[in-house]
C-alpha cells in the first residue's frame, strides 16, 4: 500500500484546523488537538455511529480515530464538565497549552469539529449531532440548510 498518496488529504485536514488556530499555523498543536476531539468523540457516540463518521475521513485520519479505541468502553459523556476532562486527559502532556481554560479548549474543539464538518456530509453530522447530549450540542456549529 502507498500510504503518500493518502497523506495529502490528511495533512489538508491539520492545516486547516492550524490555519484557524492561530497565526503560528502549528500543525504539531493542530494535530494533538484534532486526536483529543477524536478520541473524546469516542465517548460520546456510539462504535457504529462512529463507524459511519469516520468513513467519511480520509484514510490516515481514520487511523488516528481508532488509534487505541476500547470498543467495550460504555460510559458515555453526557456534560460538558466530563467532556473536558476527558478532552484534556487524552492530551495530559500539552493540554495546558493545547486547552487551556474552558473557553480555550471549547474554541478549540469547534475549530476542530468545524472542519470536520466541512469534509462530512449533512446527513451524517446531524446523526452524530443526534447522539450529542444537550449542553455539548454546542461545541457544533449550525448545519447547512440544504436548499
Amino acid at each position: 500500500m502507498n500510504f503518500e498518496k493518502y497523506a495529502p488529504e490528511a495533512n489538508s485536514f491539520v492545516k486547516e484546523i492550524a490555519m484557524e488556530l492561530g497565526p503560528n499555523q502549528d500543525t504539531d498543536q493542530a494535530y494533538r488537538v484534532m486526536k483529543a476531539v477524536f478520541h473524546t468523540l469516542r465517548e460520546i457516540l456510539t462504535p457504529g455511529e462512529s463507524a459511519h463518521l469516520i468513513a467519511q475521513l480520509p484514510l490516515i485520519l481514520k487511523a488516528v480515530y481508532i488509534d487505541g479505541w476500547n470498543f467495550q468502553a460504555r460510559n458515555r459523556i453526557r456534560s460538558m464538565d466530563a467532556f473536558l476532562q476527558c478532552l484534556r486527559s487524552k492530551d495530559e502532556m500539552a493540554a495546558p497549552r493545547d486547552f487551556g481554560n474552558d473557553e480555550t479548549a471549547k474554541a478549540h474543539v469547534k475549530i476542530v469539529l468545524g472542519v470536520l464538518q466541512r469534509h462530512v456530509s449533512a446527513g451524517e453530522i446531524m446523526d452524530v449531532l443526534n447522539q450529542f447530549p444537550g449542553e455539548l450540542s454546542e461545541l457544533w456549529l449550525a448545519p447547512a440548510k440544504n436548499v
